[in-house]
């Protein structure tokens, strides 16, 4: 049986996290962390966030090039690992 959400449960993040719209963010935003936001990996978000940012205005240096890959890298893992991340997601909820 189907247990059926109220809004509430979508609004406070209590609805099951869904892996075709965590690919979808991570297409749109993911240099920004947008996909693990959604899966709530707040920590590695927010850190994949401030790495491009800071990584932008130092990309002509060796500095710079080194967190864009380093953020490059994190999104080639996630393309592999986003359906395990949606699934503890889910699980915790």
């Amino acid at each position: 049986m189907k247990t059926q959400l109220l809004p509430i449960d979508v609004a406070v993040g209590r609805a099951p996290r869904s892996v075709r719209f965590a690919y979808a963010l991570w297409l749109l935003g993911g240099f920004c962390g947008l996909h693990r936001f959604y899966l709530g990996k707040k920590f590695s978000a927010a850190l994949i966030g401030v790495t491009t940012l800071l990584s932008i205005p130092l990309a002509l240096s060796e500095t710079g090039l080194l967190g864009i890959v380093s953020v490059a890298v994190c999104l080639v893992s996630d393309l592999v690992l986003m359906p395990e991340l949606a699934r503890e997601a889910n699980a915790s909820l």
